[in-house]
């Protein structure tokens, strides 16, 4: 007995059966399998994201979102304070008159007031002017302590104090030289920045 089909009608079909076979593992193997995995992955993806869900409105109805309100109430309040400290506006020349005001309410005599290029940063540029002044030793002191506490950070660098030349009927003095900095905010800063400058 013989397995092979005899007739032409028989032969056609094995043929259209093995065709078939083949057509059924050529489908398994290059579209069934790797959708199957792109599904798991899928379903492992959904079901990290409904744990996640989940945790989140455990947590809200634990009373973290009260907390996440008071914690973002918290950072407004300091980022208040630090658009305080470091102007978002070119406000430099009004800071430049509180040190003059802060010199001149000690009796100290401003020598120079000398600008100097704007240091060009990625987050703030830093403003430099020179200013030398004269005065007593006590009054040298009070000034730059004057200067250090100003509602804006304005910072005194670089300072230099010599002995003055006495004058005549007045006590010996002090000259002091030296670099009052502050900072403005990029966001803010609406005057055209040399780069460069003095270090």
């Amino acid at each position: 007995m013989s397995l092979l089909p005899k007739t032409q009608r028989d032969q056609a079909m094995m043929l259209v059966g093995i065709v078939a076979l083949a057509l059924v593992g050529l489908y398994w193997m290059y579209v069934f399998t790797p959708r199957h995995a792109e599904l798991a992955s899928v379903q492992i993806r959904v079901d990290s994201l409904e744990a996640k869900n989940s945790a989140a409105k455990r947590e809200m109805a634990a009373g973290t979102a009260d907390k996440a309100k008071s914690e973002a109430a918290s950072y407004q309040k300091d980022l208040d304070v630090m658009r305080q400290l470091v102007p978002t506006g070119n406000e430099v020349p009004a800071l430049l008159e509180q040190v003059s005001t802060a010199a001149r309410r000690v009796g100290l005599d401003i020598a120079t007031v000398e600008p100097e290029p704007v240091l060009v940063g990625e987050q703030f540029d830093t403003y430099r002017y020179k200013l030398a002044v004269s005065g007593g030793y006590h009054a040298v002191g009070e000034f730059l302590t004057n200067v250090g506490s100003l509602t804006r950070i304005v910072s005194p660098v670089n300072v230099a104090i010599s002995t003055a030349a006495q004058r005549r009927g007045a006590a010996a003095g002090l000259d002091a030289r030296f670099v009052v900095q502050t900072y403005v905010s990029k966001a803010g800063s609406k005057a055209p920045a040399v780069q460069g400058g003095k270090s």
